[in-house]
């Protein structure tokens, strides 16, 4: 049966990477340059993942800041949730580069708003997007784009192997502990069969006030460039995997948790981007993540549920 299941994992995975690594194959041999999607340790897990597609796919790319010359050479903006009205990342990385590259490719993203920024882009850019919603705005706002539907970067990490690097888990390790002991979180907690509370508590939440064991996205934000995210990323992914069950309202924790196969109860943000993800890439492909319409997540609640659904398949 675990043969199996990592057997489907792999096709599932393969199907979720197939258009993105097309669209990479067009750039084998020629040096691009990528702008990584600042912000947390969800942000890390996609600069990671992105890295290594490009890596997979034979793409030789150098990762730059705001202040890079890009003129003539094609720049690839990574993916994620940044090019909404609560983040201006994104939309001054656009700013900076349209124009002046030969290319512009924005990697899956969702999109809200940022009339000003679209219009900014000329018909040589390429847009994906990872739902829905975000491929309906575009195309109203600017019908005459490449917009293409895709799915999330951090679906090109391998996770297993990620978090087995040794050399990587002694650089890592002690990070990771120091965060959980700031927050007043063990291996035992995680361990909770009643489930561990991983909301996040900023302004996406739907909750007021947030609450939560541990915002684990925000607690292990080391930076997106290549080694802080890496960092980033194993102590987001290390926390998940010790986990009986999860609650969460962060995406990339409910991504994490379906590339392990952690039990998870996902909740929506406070704008709709969770439920827009999980349709396009979740639901139907990993099981072990379910999304719940419930304005208020609860470890208990959801523990209580998933204890059910278990136990009817006995």
């Amino acid at each position: 049966m675990h043969a199996l299941r990592i057997l489907r994992n792999r096709s599932v995975l393969r199907s979720l990477r197939a258009d993105i690594e097309r669209f990479l194959a067009e750039f084998r041999g020629t040096p691009i340059l990528f702008f990584p999607n600042p912000g947390n340790a969800g942000d890390s897990l996609i600069a990671v993942a992105t890295l290594e597609a490009f890596a997979r796919n034979g793409v030789d790319a150098t990762v730059i800041g705001l202040d890079a010359a890009v003129e003539g050479r094609v720049v690839l903006l990574g993916g994620g949730g940044n090019l909404i009205p609560l983040y201006p990342q994104i939309a001054e990385a656009i700013g900076r580069f349209a124009g002046r590259a030969r290319r512009l490719v924005l990697l899956p993203h969702t999109i809200r708003g940022n009339e000003a920024a679209l219009q900014r882009l000329d018909t040589t850019c390429t847009i994906f997007c990872r739902d829905e919603p975000s491929v309906g705005h575009v195309r109203a706002v600017r019908p005459d784009l490449d917009v293409r539907l895709s799915h999330d970067m951090a679906f090109h990490i391998d996770a297993g192997k990620f978090l087995a690097d040794e050399a990587l888990t002694a650089r890592a390790a002690p990070l990771w502990r120091a965060a959980l002991t700031k927050h007043g979180i063990d291996e035992t907690k995680l361990r909770d069969p009643r489930g561990v509370n991983l909301c996040r508590l900023d302004a996406e939440s739907r909750l007021r006030p947030p609450r939560s064991d541990m915002d684990i996205s925000h607690a292990f934000t080391f930076g997106t460039g290549p080694a802080e995210a890496r960092l980033g990323a194993w102590c987001l992914l290390k926390t998940i995997s010790v986990a009986r069950l999860i609650v969460t309202d962060r995406l990339h924790v409910a991504i994490g948790a379906a590339l392990l196969g952690v039990p998870c109860r996902f909740h929506d943000n406070s704008y709709g981007k969770n439920e827009a993800v999980y349709r396009q890439s979740i639901a139907g492909r990993f099981s072990t993540v379910r999304f719940v319409r419930d304005a208020s997540p609860s470890p208990s609640a959801d523990a209580k549920e998933w204890r059910a659904r278990e136990q009817s398949k006995v």
